[in-house]
C-alpha cells in the first residue's frame, strides 16, 4: 500500500511545484515592497526584449501561420487524433477553446481597442484620418485573428499527436519536446525542467493578471447596477465569487463543468451580440465589418511583418510584436487544453477550428461591439477616446451601452454574466494545463487542480489588497514568452519530423484505414436503421391495399 502510494506521490513533481510558486511568491513581495524600482527594471527589459527581437516574433508568427495552413490542407490533415469518435460536440469544442483563448480581454478590448488604432496607427497612416479609423477594426481582426491563433493550432497538434499517436504519456509541453528531441525519460533532462517551470511562471503570472484585469470591468457593472463603489472589499468579492465558479467547473470536471458553463456563455454572448446588433445602428456595422475584413486582407502580408524601421512610432512594439508574445505566453496552455479536448478529431479539424472557426467568433465578437463603439464615437454620443485616454475605458464601455434600450439595466448585468462565463474557462482550462504540466503520466489529481484554482485567485487578491499594479507581473509573463520563440520552432520542426516518419512507414495509412471503415459502418447502420424505421410503415400500407381490395 505504501508503495503504490509513493508511486503516485512520484507522479508529481513537488519539487517543480515548490520552485516556481517560491520563485513567483519572492517575486510579488519584492514587487511590493519595491513597486516603483521593480517596475522601472521590467518595464525596461520588457521594451529592450520587444525591440530587439521583434522581427522574429513576427517571422515565426507568419511560419507558424504556414505551418497551420499546411496541417490544414495537406496530406496528413486526414490522420485523426485518438482511435475513438470526438468526445465533445462541434459547438462545444468551439465554445471552450474560443472562450479559453480569450478570457475578459475581449470583452473590453472589443469596445475600446480601436481607438488606440485611431489616434496612432501603423502602417505610416495619419493619425485621427479617415483611413486610420477605416482601418481600425481591421487591425484588430487581424491581432486577434488566423495568423496568431496559427500558433495554437501548431502547440495543440504536436501535443495531441504525442499523446494519442506516439503514445506519450503525459500532456507535459517538456514531456512532448523532449520526446522530439528523442529523450525517452524527461525528468533526466534539464531541458525539461526549465520548460516546466516556464509553463508554469508564465501561466500563474498571465492568467492571474487576467483575473485581476476583470475586476475593473466587473466592479464598473456593479456600480452601474447597484451603486457600489470599487473598494477593495467589493473588488476582493468579485474575485473570489469567479474563483468559486470556476473551482467548482474544475471539480466537475471538463465534461460536466468547463463544457457546460462554456455552453451557456456562449448562448449568452450570441444573445448579447445580437442585441447590440439589432437594437443598434444594424445597417453600420455590417458595412464596417464588412469594409473591416477588406482592409485586413487587402493588408495583412504588411500587417504581419510591419516593424516600421524609418518612422519608429512604436506601433509595432506596442501592438503587433506584444500581440504574438502574448499569444506565445499562452501557447503552452492553449496547446495542452486543445490536445485534451481534441480526442478523436482530425489533424484538420483542429487547424480548421483554431485557425478560422476561433477567428470567426472573435471577429463577431469585435466586429458587432467595435462598429457599435465607432458609431457612438461618429454621432459625438460618446467621447470613447476620450475617456479611453483616461484611462478609464470601463467606464467608456457603460458608456456606450447606455446609449442602447435597456442600456442601463439588462445589458451591464449580461456584462456581468460575460465576465464570468469568459474568465471562467479560461481559468478552469489554465488550472488544468497547470496540472498536467506538474504531472508526469496519467491524469492529474483533482487536489491538484483545486491547488492552482485557489493559486490563481490568491495572487490577484495579494497584489490588490497592498495597492499594488499588474503591470510588473503582467510584462515579466510576457518576457517569459521569449524562450517559447525557440520552444515553437523546435516543436514546428519535431512535428513534421514525425509526421513525415509516421507516413512512410505507413501508420498514417492504417490510421485513416481505420477512421474510412468505421464511417463505412455508421452509414450502413444508419441506413439499416432507416430501412427498419420505413418497414412498418409499408407493411401497414399494405395491409390497407389488402383490406380495400377484400
Amino acid at each position: 500500500m505504501d508503495n503504490k502510494q509513493n508511486k503516485k506521490n512520484a507522479d508529481v513533481e513537488v519539487g517543480l511545484i515548490i520552485v516556481s510558486v517560491a520563485i513567483l511568491a519572492a517575486f510579488i513581495v519584492f514587487m511590493i515592497l519595491n513597486p516603483e524600482s521593480t517596475l522601472n527594471v521590467i518595464s525596461s527589459f520588457f521594451n529592450l526584449m520587444i525591440s530587439v527581437l521583434g522581427p522574429f516574433f513576427e517571422l515565426i508568427a507568419v511560419v507558424a501561420f504556414l505551418v497551420g495552413l499546411y496541417l490544414l490542407f495537406g496530406k496528413y490533415g486526414k490522420v485523426r487524433l485518438g482511435n475513438c469518435k470526438p468526445e465533445y460536440s462541434n459547438f462545444s469544442y468551439f465554445s471552450m477553446m474560443l472562450l479559453a483563448s480569450l478570457a475578459s480581454a475581449a470583452l473590453y478590448w472589443s469596445f475600446t481597442e480601436w481607438a488606440y488604432y485611431y489616434q496612432a496607427p501603423g502602417l505610416g497612416m495619419e493619425a485621427f484620418s479617415v483611413e486610420a479609423l477605416e482601418s481600425s477594426l481591421g487591425y484588430q481582426f487581424y491581432h486577434w485573428g488566423i495568423v496568431n491563433q496559427a500558433m495554437y493550432t501548431v502547440m495543440g497538434v504536436a501535443i495531441a499527436y504525442g499523446v494519442y499517436v506516439r503514445k506519450l504519456p503525459s500532456f507535459q509541453t517538456s514531456a512532448v519536446c523532449c520526446a522530439m528531441l528523442g529523450e525517452k525519460v524527461k525528468g533526466k533532462t534539464a531541458i525539461g525542467k526549465i520548460i516546466d517551470f516556464l509553463v508554469i511562471f508564465g501561466i500563474l503570472g498571465a492568467l492571474s493578471s487576467s483575473l485581476g484585469l476583470a475586476v475593473p470591468l466587473a466592479t464598473g457593472g456593479l456600480k452601474q447596477l447597484f451603486g457600489w463603489e470599487a473598494t477593495p472589499v467589493v473588488q476582493i468579492g468579485v474575485i473570489v465569487f469567479i474563483a468559486i465558479v470556476y473551482s467548482i467547473t474544475s471539480f466537475l470536471g471538463t465534461k460536466r463543468g468547463m463544457q457546460t458553463i462554456s455552453n451557456i456563455a456562449s448562448v449568452v454572448c450570441v444573445v448579447f451580440l445580437l442585441y447590440v446588433l439589432f437594437m443598434g445602428p444594424t445597417t453600420f456595422i455590417f458595412k464596417n465589418i464588412v469594409n473591416s475584413l477588406g482592409h485586413m486582407f487587402e493588408k495583412l502580408p504588411r500587417m504581419a511583418l510591419f516593424t516600421d524601421p524609418i518612422n519608429n512610432t512604436g506601433f509595432a512594439e506596442s501592438w503587433t510584436i506584444y500581440f504574438v508574445a502574448f499569444y506565445l505566453n499562452y501557447v503552452a496552455m492553449m496547446g495542452i487544453f486543445i490536445a485534451k479536448v481534441s480526442k478523436g478529431r482530425t489533424i484538420r479539424e483542429i487547424a480548421l477550428y483554431t485557425i478560422f472557426v476561433m477567428t470567426a467568433g472573435g471577429i463577431g465578437i469585435f466586429g458587432i461591439n467595435g462598429s457599435f463603439s465607432i458609431f457612438t464615437h461618429l454621432q459625438e454620443t460618446v467621447d470613447v477616446v476620450g475617456l479611453v485616454n483616461s484611462g478609464i475605458g470601463d467606464a467608456a464601455i457603460y458608456s456606450i451601452l447606455e446609449v442602447l434600450p435597456l442600456g442601463k439595466t439588462l445589458l451591464p448585468f449580461l456584462i456581468l454574466v460575460l465576465i464570468v462565463g469568459f474568465v471562467a474557462p479560461s481559468m478552469d482550462s489554465a488550472s488544468l494545463a497547470l496540472a498536467e504540466t506538474v504531472t508526469k503520466r496519467g491524469t492529474p489529481k483533482m487536489a491538484l487542480r483545486l491547488f492552482f484554482c485557489v493559486l490563481l485567485a490568491v495572487i490577484p487578491m495579494s497584489i490588490i489588497l497592498v495597492g499594488a499594479d499588474f503591470t510588473a507581473i503582467k510584462n515579466i509573463a510576457i518576457i517569459i514568452s521569449a524562450p517559447f520563440l525557440i520552444i515553437l520552432v523546435g516543436t514546428m520542426l519535431g512535428l513534421l519530423k514525425w509526421l513525415r516518419h509516421d507516413d512512410r512507414i505507413g501508420l498514417h495509412a492504417e490510421i485513416i484505414a481505420l477512421h474510412e471503415a468505421e464511417q463505412r459502418q455508421e452509414e450502413l447502420s444508419g441506413d439499416s436503421e432507416a430501412a427498419e424505421e420505413q418497414n412498418p410503415v409499408q407493411e401497414q400500407i399494405l395491409v390497407q391495399e389488402t383490406v380495400e381490395e377484400s
